[in-house]
């Protein structure tokens, strides 16, 4: 691949020592995330993206390598090939140019022109293509060859035949194809024959729209279009100018006894042979660019919408649903279902107050309640108003529906596989939910098809929107690191293929579940690990236990040596560097690309160690136990959630959270749940009934052995205290 370090340089703008490297990376199986993190070279020029699409462009060149073995093996048979054209052909980036090449060498023996070479005029067709003056006249040349074969009966069917022959050499002719591709590409224009008089698409009809005159956007939709069949698509030029620019690349002279032959010749080449394959190539071309330009558009939408990822929130969403359901769900802008209700026999003409939402509300305080947008929504949007106004809550209603012209995330196999448990209504509350809050870690589980995330994304191939979310999701979840304990947790969610297979991630979840490591080093340790494997993780591996303090950094181990210089002459331990990462600016680096490094990536990859255990905002959670799961009558750790008049709500990491009822917080008498618990706190439980039909878990405090809880006094009972001695 390093001879494509050049045109890398110059086509992305990086130095050739950086291209170089890219290179023999590429080659050598490092992932673009291990190359922008940790390969000073690489980092000090291209962040994550950019290395993307130069990986993108490598692998292109790399699956033309097969096309190239041919084209050479071809030019050998036929005793073409020099060290010039080699070389030339190693270096070929360009697929369209290696077909101009192949093409003579690969024709087709039942095409018009190599018939009427089996015929025996390609003697004829050489000699008035060599447009010499010459005393004979093509009736004088054309007579000898008239009833040598039995179709060739006329001076017509004689002239017919090297004018098929002429056109066929004119259309593989290298210059010329990639001549007529750049005209067009400049020069073109649009015909739109829509299919539909008074369709969205009916407005083009009768306009000729210039190549350079379309925007990308616009250029996509009628790609889209005529992908469709909705309308017919055609790319072409003004006839007279292509015409001309072909005559002035293959007439010599024009003063020739076959000059009009070759003018003939000509037309017939560009309209039945040349504009085909130019209006398909040039299509092609264009349809990538616009493409790669919506792609970098939609990039930047997404990765500012994960940029802003905080804190998860809850929501609530509901709706009427064949005009006798009311459907509830709760769940987060992260995709994880925290409860669901179904309320029967509603009455359309008297909105009435739901229970099931005054208790979610009351128990999820949800940031924002999604009603589904249908034809009962006004009756969904008055039961959820009259709801609120009667518990004295005040929450924002915002109406949401599925996606139109998409299919139904209700029949999706995420659905069906994740949620069967789930009655139809109450799934389809929940697909118009995530539709709207289109958590990015799901969108590659669920199918990018299910989501209207950009208004451009209808044009682009699904294969290339769902490569572009999993590497942004890895990269998210790449830049807080992996915590050895969860590596079962986070490394599903990462897509490092081809760089790092789902086997290898296999064998280091059940590696690091069996046998935790204590360093990264650790990692040799997993069968079938290898050295880009090991290259490509090792850094991001982040082991909160180890001795060693730059283990439990963001550090990659082949810079540990270079971190032992720092703290050598810096005179401080690593662990006091970890705890002052500025400190680095001391060290007197001399080398201008690891002192660009250091800034910008050593310092943030240090200061990880200050965090025990890792970042864990974006890893994906683990797995919620379905209530089948659960054993009644198990001792379970929770963590308490809500705390409310009647009891108090534990996540158990099962689907949905359990109640403890107050009578069930201690053996003895409990006035107010905030006497036992609060909010965050970490308590033992026992799991008394699972009612999977209705998704409650009934807990309990009492009776588990153990001392039983503090009982803090209530504010009633302080109030009466303070009282009682205000009045002695």
């Amino acid at each position: 691949m390093k001879e494509f370090s050049k045109y890398i340089a110059d086509t992305w703008n990086v130095s050739e020592p950086c291209a170089r490297e890219l290179c023999d990376s590429y080659e050598k199986g490092h992932s673009p995330y291990y190359c922008a993190d940790y390969r000073p070279a690489i980092c000090a020029e291209l962040d994550v993206w950019g290395v993307f699409r130069i990986y993108d462009f490598l692998r292109f060149a790399s699956n033309l390598s097969q096309k190239k073995k041919r084209l050479v093996n071809a030019l050998k048979k036929s005793g073409k090939l020099t060290d010039d054209l080699e070389t030339r052909i190693t270096h070929l980036t360009n697929e369209f140019e290696l077909d101009d090449m192949l093409l003579p060498e690969r024709l087709n023996p039942r095409s018009k022109g190599q018939l009427a070479v089996k015929k025996g005029l390609g003697a004829l067709a050489d000699d008035i293509l060599a447009q010499e003056d010459s005393p004979h006249s093509l009736d004088d040349k054309i007579g000898p060859f008239i009833g040598t074969d039995s179709t060739l009966k006329t001076a017509d069917d004689v002239i017919a035949g090297v004018k098929d022959i002429i056109a066929e050499r004119f259309a593989y002719d290298e210059t010329a194809r990639t001549m007529v591709r750049e005209f067009m590409y400049d020069d073109g224009f649009f015909e739109v024959t829509p299919k539909s008089k008074t369709g969205e698409f009916s407005k083009y009809a009768g306009k000729l729209i210039g190549v350079k005159d379309i925007s990308r956007e616009e250029l996509l939709e009628l790609l889209a279009a005529e992908d469709k069949k909705l309308i017919r698509l055609k790319l072409t030029v003004q006839l007279f100018r292509i015409t001309e620019l072909l005559k002035h690349h293959f007439v010599v002279n024009s003063d020739s006894a076959g000059y009009q032959l070759i003018a003939e010749a000509i037309d017939d080449s560009w309209l039945r042979l040349l504009q085909p394959i130019a209006e398909r190539d040039v299509k092609v071309r264009l349809r990538t660019e616009a493409e790669d330009t919506a792609l970098q558009t939609v990039m930047q939408s997404l990765v500012k919408q994960l940029s802003h990822e905080g804190e998860e929130k809850l929501y609530c969403a509901c709706g009427v649903i064949d005009k006798k359901y009311f459907a509830l769900v709760v769940c987060s802008d992260r995709g994880r279902l925290s409860g669901a209700a179904l309320e029967k026999k509603i009455d359309l003409d008297k909105p009435v107050v739901s229970e099931r939402l005054r208790q979610f509300a009351m128990r999820y305080r949800p940031s924002s309640i999604l009603v589904l947008d249908n034809e009962s929504a006004s009756v969904a949007e008055a039961m959820v108003k009259k709801t609120l106004e009667s518990s004295q809550l005040t929450s924002e209603t915002v109406l949401v529906k599925l996606p139109s012209g998409m299919p139904d995330m209700t029949d999706s196999p995420w659905m069906k596989k994740e949620f069967s448990d789930l009655e139809a209504p109450m799934q389809r509350v929940f697909a118009a939910a995530i539709a709207h809050l289109h958590p990015a870690r799901l969108i590659p589980k669920i199918g990018v098809s299910y989501f209207s995330l950009h208004p451009l994304q209808q044009c682009i191939s699904q294969e290339r929107i769902s490569e572009l979310i999993e590497r942004i999701i890895t990269e998210r979840i790449l830049s807080r690191g992996i915590p050895a304990p969860d590596a079962g947790d986070i490394l599903p969610s990462v897509n490092l293929e081809p760089f790092i297979g789902d086997p290898l991630k296999k064998e280091i979840i059940g590696h690091c579940a069996k046998t935790p490591p204590s360093t990264k080093d650790d990692l040799l340790k997993v069968p079938d690990m290898t050295e880009s494997g090991f290259l490509n993780l090792a850094g991001y591996f982040m082991i909160p236990t180890a001795g060693f303090a730059l283990d439990r950094t963001l550090v990659h181990p082949d810079h540990y040596a270079w971190i032992g210089e720092i703290c050598e002459y810096l005179r401080i331990a690593p662990e006091s560097l970890i705890s002052d990462p500025e400190a680095v600016r001391s060290f007197p680096e001399s080398d201008p690309v690891m002192k660009l490094f250091l800034e910008k990536k050593l310092i943030s990859q240090l200061q990880t160690g200050q965090q025990a255990g890792g970042a864990s905002g974006f890893f994906k959670p683990k797995k919620k136990y379905k209530l089948t799961e659960i054993e009644e009558g198990s001792v379970v750790t929770g963590r308490v959630t809500n705390i409310t008049p009647f009891g108090v709500f534990v996540n158990i990491n099962a689907v949905c959270d359990g109640l403890i009822h107050i009578s069930q917080l201690a053996d003895t008498y409990v006035e107010s749940a905030d006497q036992v618990v609060s909010v965050n706190d970490v308590v033992n439980v026992r799991i008394l009934k699972v009612d999977a039909k209705k998704r409650r878990i009934s807990l309990s405090m009492k009776g588990l052995g153990q001392q039983g809880p503090k009982i803090s006094p209530s504010k009633r009972q302080l109030t009466d205290l303070a009282s009682h001695f205000q009045n002695r």
